[in-house]
């Protein structure tokens, strides 16, 4: 099974899944901006799988098949299982366990829409893609820490319910072409970097 980790699109994917592996770690712990800062890596990491796998000739079958299994894996992961753990710390109640629920649901829908049916000719996924989720969350983390304090225990699910639901919406919505891939490279480098900055100014 390792071998197929020797794939570059595919080592890149695992790449991804090991950041948002010491992500989760690191929220769990309390350390929220850092563990943020490496789940927007993961997002990095996805953009670019997708051009290596294009790029590259002569993959296998099995080779593409474990690939695509490995992206929408690490897609629950930053897009869901990290947005959840982090909001649902804030959440003094048993709501908590519920909306973490909701969002693995919404997460896991998602995909399984997006695996079957992809992208249409133009590059347009029908939904908002989850890798908005991360991004979205490190900004409000930002805003609490630079700007305004904020009741992050009310805010998140104001801002995540329905966040939630655009992923799930039947709306088009561009989600492949250079612009898109750079922008969405150029957004989790910043707000990873921010985090970070905004973390160490908090010590």
């Amino acid at each position: 099974m390792i071998a197929y980790l020797s794939d570059r699109a595919n080592a890149v994917t695992a790449l991804g899944i090991l950041c948002s592996g010491a992500a989760i770690g690191f929220v769990v712990r309390g350390h929220y901006e850092a563990g943020i800062a490496l789940g927007l890596w993961a997002i990095v990491a996805d953009d670019v799988d997708g051009e290596i796998a294009r790029r590259t000739k002569r993959r296998t079958m099995a080779t593409k098949a474990i690939g695509k299994a490995l992206d929408a894996f690490s897609d629950l992961i930053f897009g869901s299982v990290i947005p959840a753990i982090v909001i649902a710390s804030f959440i003094n109640s048993p709501a908590s366990a519920v909306f973490t629920a909701f969002l693995l649901l919404i997460g896991a829908l998602r995909l399984a829409y997006f695996d079957y049916f992809g992208l249409d000719d133009r590059g347009y996924s029908t939904g908002l893609p989850l890798s908005y989720a991360l991004p979205v969350l490190a900004a409000i983390l930002l805003v609490d820490h630079t700007i305004a304090p904020l009741e992050l225990g009310l805010v998140l699910p104001a801002v995540f319910v329905p966040l939630s639901l655009l992923h799930i919406a039947p709306f088009k919505i561009k989600a492949s072409g250079t612009l898109v891939h750079v922008l969405t490279i150029c957004v989790a480098v910043t707000a990873s970097a921010g985090l970070l900055i905004a973390s160490r100014a908090g010590t």
